[in-house]
This record gives C-alpha cells, sequence and structure tokens, in this order.
C-alpha cells in the first residue's frame, strides 16, 4: 500500500475503489476501516427528511449542527448504496471510512477536516468501541490533548418509546411553570427538554426523567459493556443525559468526544432508518462524524504491508485486543484482526490461509496478565511477549 500522494487499491474485486489516504484515513485502516470514496446525495435522499417530526432532521437545522448533524440524507445515501451495490453479498461486518461532506451535500467546502466511520452489519458493543478509539488515536494524531468521552444511552424501540411518553408526562405536568422560550420549542418536540442549553431551563432539564432509566437488560448490558471498554482507553469519561441523539432513529448508545468544551466526534446507531428508506428490514449500523481544523492534519504515513494477523476469545480478550492494536499503530506495525469474530478457531483458520507469516493471540490469560501470544505460522513455535515489549519484539522477527 501507499501514502497519501498515491491512490491505493482496497477492497474486493467488483467492490475495488481508489483512494488517496491521508493520515486520518491511514489511522483509521489500522482498525479496519476501508477508506471508500463517499457516496453521492440524490434528490430523493435529501427529501427523507419529509414526515419526520424531530426537528433537527429539518435540513435548516441540520446545517446549523454541522458537521455533527443527523443528515438523514446522508444517512439514506449510505444505506441506498448498501442496496445498489450489493455490500450485503460482502463478509459482514463491513468497515468503511468516508470523507466528509458527501457529494450533492448541501453544505460544502467546509473549513474542517472531516470523515466518518462506519460499522454494518454487527450488534455488539465492540463496534462502538472500535469507532471510539478509533476517533480518538485519529484526533491525538491531530494534536488534540485532554480528550474526554461522554456517553449516554437511550436503548432499543421500546425503551425509546417509554421514555418518550414518560418525558411527555413530565412536560404536560411542569409545561405552565417553564420559561417561554422553552414552551415554545416543546410545541415542536418533546426532545427539547434534554437538549436545551438554557441556563433557565436547567431546573426542568435536571429533574426531567433521564433516558437510562428506561433501558432493556440487553441496552443496559450493551451500554454497561461500552464503558468499560472506554475506561480500558484510559481517557476521562461521563455519562451526559442530554445526549439523547434523533430518537427518531437513532438509538442504544450515543457519543461524543470532546476536548475541553468543544465536540471534536459524535456517533450513534442508526440501524432503525434501513427500513424508512426502503430497505426490507433493519440493517445494524453504527457511524461516528470526526471534525478538526485542517491545519491539524498531519501528514500521512505510509501503510506497509501487514505481517500480523491478531486475534482474540472473550470480552477482557477484546479490550485488550484494543490496546495491543493501539500500541503497534504507534509503533507503525500494520495489523490484520477480526475483532468483532467470537470463534477462536475461526479467525486463526483465517489468518492461517491468508498467508500472513505471524499470528498474534490474546485469551482470556494474557488480558489479565497484559501480554501476547506471537506464533509463527510456518514452524508454530509461539512466545508469550509482554505488550510493552511486543512492538520491539516483532521488529525483530524476519
Amino acid at each position: 500500500m501507499r501514502g497519501k500522494d498515491n491512490p491505493v487499491s482496497l477492497g474486493a474485486k467488483k467492490h475495488e475503489v481508489e483512494v488517496a489516504l491521508d493520515s486520518p484515513l491511514i489511522a483509521a485502516l489500522y482498525y479496519g476501516f476501508e477508506p471508500r470514496h463517499s457516496p453521492r446525495i440524490s434528490k430523493d435522499d435529501a427529501l427523507e427528511w419529509r414526515g419526520t417530526k424531530d426537528p433537527l432532521l429539518h435540513p435548516d437545522e441540520a446545517k446549523k449542527l454541522a458537521p455533527f448533524t443527523f443528515d438523514i440524507a446522508e444517512r439514506s445515501a449510505l444505506l441506498r448504496a448498501y442496496a445498489e451495490e450489493n455490500w450485503d453479498k460482502l463478509p459482514p461486518p463491513l468497515t468503511f471510512a468516508f470523507r466528509k461532506p458527501f457529494g450533492g451535500s448541501e453544505w460544502r467546502k467546509p473549513a474542517d477536516y472531516i470523515m466518518s466511520l462506519e460499522v454494518i452489519g454487527f450488534s455488539g458493543s465492540s463496534a462502538e468501541a472500535i469507532t471510539i478509539r478509533c476517533a480518538l488515536s485519529i484526533l491525538e494524531d491531530a494534536g488534540f490533548k485532554n480528550l474526554t468521552v461522554a456517553v449516554n444511552g437511550i436503548g432499543d424501540k421500546d425503551s425509546i418509546a417509554d421514555y418518550e411518553r414518560m418525558l411527555g408526562h413530565y412536560i404536560r405536568k411542569n409545561v405552565q411553570h417553564m420559561p417561554a422560550e422553552l414552551r415554545q420549542e416543546l410545541r415542536k418536540c418533546v426532545y427539547a427538554l434534554p437538549r436545551t442549553s438554557d441556563e433557565k431551563s436547567e431546573k426542568w432539564k435536571l429533574e426531567a426523567p433521564k433516558s437510562m432509566s428506561f433501558l432493556s437488560d440487553a441496552s443496559r448490558q450493551h451500554l454497561k459493556e461500552i464503558l468499560e471498554y472506554v475506561e480500558s482507553f484510559d481517557v476521562p469519561y461521563m455519562i451526559d443525559p442530554s445526549l439523547i441523539g434523533c430518537p427518531e432513529f437513532s438509538s442504544h448508545v450515543v457519543f461524543e468526544i470532546r476536548n475541553e468544551s468543544r465536540t471534536l466526534a459524535f456517533g450513534y446507531r442508526y440501524s432503525r432508518l434501513a427500513k424508512r428508506v426502503g430497505l426490507k428490514k433493519e440493517l445494524l449500523a453504527v457511524s461516528a462524524t470526526i471534525a478538526f481544523p485542517k491545519t491539524s492534519a498531519r501528514r500521512a504515513r505510509n501503510f506497509t504491508k501487514p505481517r500480523f494477523y491478531l486475534v482474540q476469545l472473550g470480552f477482557g480478550a477484546k479490550m485488550h485486543s484494543l490496546r495491543t492494536l493501539e500500541t503497534l499503530r504507534k509503533a507503525r506495525i500494520a495489523v490484520v484482526h477480526s475483532l468483532m469474530k467470537d470463534r477462536m478457531q475461526s479467525q486463526i483458520g483465517t489468518a492461517e490461509n491468508s498467508k500472513i507469516p505471524y499470528i498474534l493471540i490474546i485469551g482470556q490469560k494474557e488480558a489479565i496478565e497484559g501480554s501476547v501470544v506471537v506464533r509463527d505460522v510456518n514452524t508454530r513455535v509461539q512466545e508469550t511477549v509482554p505488550l510493552e515489549n511486543l512492538a520491539s519484539y516483532i521488529k525483530k522477527l524476519k
């Protein structure tokens, strides 16, 4: 693979594309996100917001929030590309990286460097975990320090319906005492209350029901796992009840990455949108938008051909695998992985069939010890190496 000034060919046969890699896209590539040309927004995509109740889906409001917006036209274009380009024939999950804005977008020539990370076809919490970890790496490469991750759980469709019902009940009971500006916004949408930043409305916002109170057991477990992943990244994190996304089509977990008071990345699940735009069933999907000044974007580094395949087994091993990937990324050591797969033998079989000479193995024992097993595929000789020594150890391998 080649660097910024030379496009690289990625993908499988009919789905190959050429994308010029820059530094953020190379960071994404280390985490398994395949750089692709952005889908183009059609006129039909641009009209998908019609019939929605949430003001945040209206183009005028979306422009105000750009680039961290619920751009339903953008999501529609991506889902349409999934159907038209037969992405369902590719092995799931799909992990893509796109430059933004998409072609045909109403907001163009942004002052910021903007990209999105997409995970399609996977329900587990590691989809959000990989996305957040990758976004953190991109922002750290761009020179940002003191990053904080904010997370909130809104749950599945039933959880959201319960939350909306109780939020509406609270508003009806107290609306006559609320500030006039807030009352006006609440006529449009009940979610204006948890979203408000008006100090005069803070009392009502704090006392209102919180989405996390209505999570199902499965949604609560999903959120718990994401928080455990984030805690393992050694960055501060917080629960922010005001992060409710756009419950008309987003679900489960909403997250932001902030630098002091500035938002640098924003993500959510949008699985419920697929049927709305014409697909036959819901399509599991996570998206994150990352944006920062172009002046912070550093020059691209070359991405060398991977000689290592990382396999893992178990939740603790997945967390340790993300630490391992970040260690190797900083050392500019390319690794292939299947972090969203659970069966170790199938991962090892894939690694051996790929003709990659070395396999990095992380199980529960290695996760506890903070180590990695390095196996030579040809000789079957393997050695357990502490993570802090891993980069220097494998750089000496022939």
